[in-house]
């Protein structure tokens, strides 16, 4: 290891050691914390909360109400909001983290300084199990991590017992859920998916090829990423309205990551070599993403055309399982073409708004609708995350809630971009400001650009 490249890991330790010290639920000791004169954004559909104190303490909301009604501790660490706003804390609901310690003690970092407490983890790894522990005992400053088992290296050769022990494992193992992909033979797949039912094991995922959305649906698949099987669905209204009864019936959740495809269509953009952005990208990737957009010049112009047309299509899609009532998280798929951590769901929800979502309905997908889709109960193959006591993704800001909260200098119900105005983000009721968080990124760019 360089010596700078020590220095850099000595000093993201000593970080996440003060921020595991501040964080712990053993630490009792630290003085409770105010919030006052803000207004409250709640996501749950109700008006703004004008002038309003909020008390936070061990971890949680102790108290809230108009200011003024509200005792202030005298021990407390007084944050004046007046002029900003509290939203929950953001879930990105489709992320890739790797295994390597670049992504614990850096991109984490990312999720948190942009305000996203929570994932669900789409390719998991057991690394990223003990990770999940340290996050929950306060050793690690991370978002609240849900993690999948799978998909199967081997997915395209699984038997139907293969499949069937693998759920088993994933149901022993202490994973939050069973991820399928593009490849899991028929069979395999309603073996699978009848074992998890037996075991309440959720199945969450890709459309496989070999089957229908409309047939995952039924058999109790909880989520569908990136509108796989809905190709149809794009470009015939009545399929569209077909498939969107069918989702709402069945309690199916899309995440439709946007900003993924949209980033492929816009690969001819020559500015993207310029995104400040690329100093918290990880070296493997720039390596994939720079040379694409280098090479952009020598593809058909057609080409171009065509990918910003499913872009076009994709998005009216979103519109309409919106007004039909279909539930959507917001996502990222992070790791793809500029699909940077953390800083890339905001634009997730700007195309959300872009695609007829209005900015409430586009918070949600990242604040109300995990905490639903984590908490719905009585839904088919519907149990809980494993690790469900951890998931604190909360409907609303109100005492005895989890504070996992980002306060903001604009409101983002006026202009969904605003989002990324932050001022300080409360995770696990302890407040970064806004120094912290330019400390948090700082030091991630000192690890990426030091890393190999």
């Amino acid at each position: 290891m360089s010596g700078s490249l020590f220095a850099t890991a000595r000093g993201l330790t000593l970080r996440c050691l003060l921020f595991g010290l501040l964080l712990s639920p053993a630490a009792v000791a630290q003085p409770k914390l105010a919030i006052t004169h803000v207004t409250l954004i709640d996501a749950n559909g109700a008006p703004a909360q004008f002038n309003m104190t909020l008390i936070i303490a061990r971890g949680r909301v102790i108290q809230l109400g108009k200011s003024g009604t509200v005792r202030v501790p005298r021990n407390a660490r007084v944050v004046d909001a007046t002029g900003k706003f509290l939203i929950p804390g953001l879930w990105d609901m489709h992320v890739h983290i790797g295994n390597e310690e670049i992504d614990r003690s850096a991109l984490l970092s990312l999720f948190v300084a942009n305000g996203i407490t929570g994932v669900r983890v789409m390719s998991g790894d057991p690394k990223h199990l003990l990770w999940r522990r340290e996050i929950q005992l306060g050793r690690l400053l991370g978002p609240e991590m849900v993690v999948a088992f799978g998909p199967l290296e081997d997915e395209s050769t699984t038997t139907a017992t293969q499949a069937r022990e693998a759920v088993r494992k994933a149901k022993l193992g202490g994973w939050d859920f069973f991820k399928v992909h593009d490849n899991l033979p028929r069979a395999s797949y309603f073996a699978l998916m009848k074992k998890a039912k037996r075991l309440r094991v959720r199945v969450e995922g890709h459309v496989p090829l070999s089957l229908t959305v409309v047939e995952v649906s039924n058999a109790g698949q909880r989520s569908i990423e990136h509108f796989t099987g809905l190709a149809k669905a794009e470009t015939d209204l009545g399929e569209a309205d077909k498939v969107s009864g069918v989702l709402k019936k069945n309690h199916t959740w899309h995440c439709p990551t946007l900003v993924m495809r949209h980033n492929y269509a816009v690969l001819n953009d020559r500015n993207l070599l310029n995104d400040s952005r690329l100093s918290y990208a990880k070296k493997s990737w720039k390596s994939w993403w720079l040379p694409m957009v280098n090479s952009s010049g020598s593809m058909p112009a057609d080409e171009w055309v065509r990918r910003k047309e499913t872009v076009r299509r994709e998005q009216g899609l979103v519109g309409r399982f919106q007004a039909a009532g279909v539930g959507l998280l917001a996502g990222t798929d992070d790791g793809n073409p500029f699909v940077f951590p953390g800083f890339s769901l905001h634009e997730e929800l700007a195309l959300l708004v872009d695609s007829g979502l209005t900015p409430l309905q586009a918070l949600q997908t990242a604040t109300l609708n995990p905490a639903n889709f984590f908490n719905q109960p009585g839904v088919r193959n519907g149990a809980a995350p494993q690790g469900s006591k951890r998931v604190v993704a909360s409907r609303t800001i109100a005492p005895g809630k989890r504070a996992n909260l980002v306060l903001l200098d604009a409101n983002p119900l006026l202009d969904i971009h605003n989002s990324t105005k932050i001022n300080a983000v409360i995770i696990n009721g302890q407040l970064l400001d806004r120094n912290q968080l330019d400390s948090l990124l700082a030091s991630a760019k000192a690890a990426l650009a030091a890393s190999h």
